[in-house]
């Protein structure tokens, strides 16, 4: 298994690869002060292995090494994420569940 997540910013999404073949993607949305991630999917045949936490913690460090943007959640799994990893993501850079779109998970 020959796993990648690479950032794909003109679909604004984060896809994950194994051996090159696109199995998942978080999709988020650039706001004034944060970028909140508004989906995850992981391929029906690959779920249950974890990929969705490679993709989660890979994205998540992106945002966080290459923006002064705070990370928000607007997708269950995330905010489930963020919630099993209390000191993961600092109070400084946390825009916490998003206000308006919560947890439906929706890709915009």
């Amino acid at each position: 298994m020959s796993i990648e997540v690479v950032h794909q910013p003109g679909s604004n999404q984060y896809v994950i690869l194994d051996g090159g073949e696109e199995i998942g993607a978080a999709h988020y949305t650039s706001r004034e002060n944060d970028i909140m991630i508004t989906g995850t999917y992981i391929s029906t045949a690959r779920r249950g292995e974890g990929l969705g936490n490679i993709l989660v913690r890979r994205a998540i460090d992106d945002i966080i090494a290459t923006t002064t943007k705070k990370v928000t959640s607007g997708c269950w799994f995330v905010t489930q994420w963020l919630e099993l990893h209390p000191d993961y993501v600092d109070d400084a850079r946390s825009g916490g569940v998003d206000a308006e779109l919560g947890n439906t998970c929706r890709v915009i």
